[in-house]
């Protein structure tokens, strides 16, 4: 192998090494994301995880002047709510990776 042929393979081996270490970081930022979404009237809150799987939900003051039906639907709402935040973190997150 010539000179020029290490030199190359050198530097494509630490720039598979640093797109490691970057994915690594991403991944594990990823994998803590959270997010929270509180409804306008204050009566649910919903809080997701990276998976956007409910991880936590609360009810304020609000929710007890509301009516259950219209209560599920605040949940419900919250809870994709909080989800499409966490996509879209995670999104961001991937902008390293991909160069954009």
């Amino acid at each position: 192998m010539t000179t020029d042929g290490r030199a190359w393979l050198a530097d494509y081996r630490n720039r598979l090494d640093e797109l490691r270490e970057r994915a690594a970081r991403v991944q594990l930022e990823i994998t803590t994301l959270t997010a929270t979404v509180t409804s306008r009237d204050g009566a649910v809150s919903a809080t997701v995880d990276h998976t956007g799987a409910l991880s936590g939900l609360s009810f304020g003051p609000a929710a007890e002047s509301v009516p259950r039906e219209r209560l599920g639907m605040l949940v419900v709402q919250a809870t994709a709510d909080a989800a499409a935040e966490v996509a879209r973190r995670a999104a961001r997150a991937l902008d390293p990776l991909l160069d954009r």
